[in-house]
């Protein structure tokens, strides 16, 4: 009966089916640490926890890899990012709708009254049906100007005014020239005055001298 086994003998079958086993053993628990690995890698930054999670595969196989399945994170980095995305854009958005003024209340803007409380909120357009803020004076979707508010008189039209210039400044008015100052010939130049002599005799002041003789006198 085993004379007809493949490979001659069923010890040798036994061996080959082995070696096959093994072989395959070998390449799911290589697979199994290569995916930990990556796996991880998606779901935390952490060295020490990739670190951990490989050798726990790498070091008891199978039982290891259940056990990282199930402590490993629940989200991975991708998905956690876009969950705060969706977070962000949530809150945006309730913070851009508007609230009403009685009960404070989030409410739309298409709202023309508060559900809960029925405090009115627009008023409808009178030919298109659309909501319309009270500050405003004409509808934005069909043109149509709105009517005024009970208690309140019509709106005002302001004329279109003509455009002002501002007028140039007055010119300053010319300068007058003084008059100029008639102008006097030159005189002559004056003569220096000669050194007065005292001891000089005076002019006007002579004294003949005994004898005949005309001289300065002293002490006169």
């Amino acid at each position: 009966m085993f004379d007809s086994w493949p490979g001659g003998s069923w010890e040798a079958t036994v061996r080959y089916v082995v070696a096959v086993l093994v072989l395959y053993l070998a390449a799911v628990w290589v697979a199994l640490v290569f995916w930990t690995y990556r796996d991880i890698r998606q779901r935390t930054r952490d060295p020490v926890l990739q670190t951990v999670a490989v050798l726990l595969v790498l070091l008891f196989f199978l039982p290891g890899h259940w056990v990282y399945l199930i402590v490993r994170p629940r989200y991975t980095l991708a998905e956690l990012y876009e969950r705060s995305l969706e977070e962000e854009a949530l809150l945006q958005e309730l913070e851009d709708q508007k609230a009403c003024p009685t009960c404070k209340r989030r409410v739309q803007d298409d709202f023309l009254v508060c559900p809960s409380c029925r405090t009115q909120l627009k008023e409808p357009c009178r030919q298109c049906g659309r909501p319309l803020s009270y500050a405003w004076v004409a509808c934005p979707y069909c043109g149509l100007e709105k009517p005024p508010r009970e208690g309140f008189g019509a709106r005002p039209v302001r004329a279109p005014q003509p455009r002002q210039y501002a007028a140039p400044p007055p010119a300053a008015p010319p300068r007058q020239q003084a008059p100029a100052a008639p102008r006097v010939p030159p005189g002559p130049a004056p003569q220096p005055r000669p050194n007065r002599d005292p001891f000089g005799a005076r002019q006007g002041e002579t004294q003949a001298r005994p004898g005949g003789e005309e001289g300065p006198i002293i002490g006169g």
